[in-house]
């Protein structure tokens, strides 16, 4: 099964930045795997809570589709909800390997 989720790339890190986008309706997250950088992002709260309710975490690509142009296709690594409301708190994305892609394929 594949999904799309739309995200926008973050500058910062840390818990100062986190608790602004969470006030402000965005649940951080970040990208990393497949030998390349990690990538900052943020993604809409109730768009991730929907797509992340209706799909298996076990065995769905993720088509993440960030704001400077570029898709990733990655699987849901970790997700951290917060321990009394039902709100995500954080979203860890691994990279699918690709073909021709930076990650150790030898």
């Amino acid at each position: 099964m594949e999904a799309r989720l739309n995200l926008k790339t973050r500058n910062e890190a840390g818990k100062g930045v986190a608790r602004r986008l969470r006030r402000a309706g965005r649940v951080p997250g970040v990208i990393y795997g497949d030998g390349r950088d990690t990538v900052l992002v943020s993604m809409e709260a109730r768009e991730a809570h929907n797509l992340l309710h209706s799909i298996s975490l076990d065995d769905t690509v993720l088509q993440l589709a960030v704001d400077d142009g570029t898709t990733e296709l990655a699987t849901v690594q970790e997700v951290q909800v917060h321990p009394v409301r039902p709100q995500l708190l954080h979203v860890d994305f691994l990279r699918v390997a690709t073909e021709g892609s930076g990650g150790d394929n030898g």
